[in-house]
């Protein structure tokens, strides 16, 4: 079957519904390409720090012709393209999982804590898990900047970006850069005259922020030098070499599981 990508099936679904009752408000028009209702849902319900107003998402129904879109969606062919589209993918349904069961404290209440490997989702015609998209799909490209993107809806995640990866296909790589530079400007990293603090994304993935040319970091373990190799450089220059002049203390930041929400 030919899949058209990110085409919303709304517009079948309203024409099924038959005529409103007078005096009903209109719907909105189904959007002509589900990326850009993911632009309009991220611009208007997640705020400059990455925060997302779930409370409003759910009462509007914005991410609904998105999901939908994903169902039929075809994957594209060029690396990056397909980078950013299962980055958006995962990020939106990650974001629909929590408005459809808003209020929520973390989402880790749902599914026994493990909504990541129980859920399914359909995208491009596949019933995948969120585990499915991340591990099977996405860290395998190789990229380490995929955990700068990808938000699991918790404070200690990298800050959710409040524009589509897919959005501009010529712009995706400095999408993703300017991604690991936000988050290590707001949480990837604590350092201190004498101290460190690396987010513990850094140590549950050290293998994806490994390099075989890597040097050693002095005072730091493999996966907290690796961690310090991958935030200098999104770092100031000054900053940078003091990160990896070593001689701090390392150490790992408590990971934040509380709902990402204004």
């Amino acid at each position: 079957m030919t899949r058209t990508p990110f085409a919303p099936l709304l517009l079948l679904a309203a024409l099924a519904a038959g005529p409103l009752p007078s005096g009903a408000a209109e719907p909105p028009a189904p959007a002509a390409d589900g990326r850009a209702a993911y632009a309009e849902a991220l611009a208007a319900y997640v705020g400059e720090d990455g925060r997302v107003d779930y409370a409003g998402l759910a009462r509007s129904g914005a991410l609904d012709p998105v999901v939908a879109a994903l169902a039929e969606a075809a994957e594209p062919a060029d690396p990056l393209a397909r980078e950013a589209f299962w980055i958006d993918a995962y990020n939106a349904l990650t974001l629909s999982l929590v408005a459809a069961n808003w209020p929520l404290g973390s989402i880790r209440d749902l599914d026994g804590g493990d909504p990541w490997s129980v859920r399914r989702f359909r995208v491009a015609g596949r019933a995948l898990t969120l585990n499915d998209i991340e591990h099977g799909i996405l860290r395998p490209m190789g990229d380490p900047r995929v955990h700068a993107a990808v938000n699991c809806a918790s404070r200690g995640c990298p800050p959710l970006a409040r524009t589509p990866y897919a959005a501009d296909p010529a712009g995706v790589d400095a999408a993703l850069d300017a991604a690991a530079r936000r988050w290590v400007a707001a949480g990837a990293l604590e350092l201190g005259e004498d101290t460190v603090a690396f987010n513990r994304i850094f140590e549950w993935y050290a293998e994806d922020f490994r390099r075989a040319d890597d040097r050693p970091v002095p005072g730091l373990d493999p996966a907290m030098a690796a961690a310090a190799r991958f935030c200098a450089r999104y770092l100031p220059a000054d900053r940078a070499a003091a990160l990896l002049a070593g001689g701090r203390a390392g150490s790992w930041i408590d990971y934040d599981w509380s709902v990402n929400a204004r």
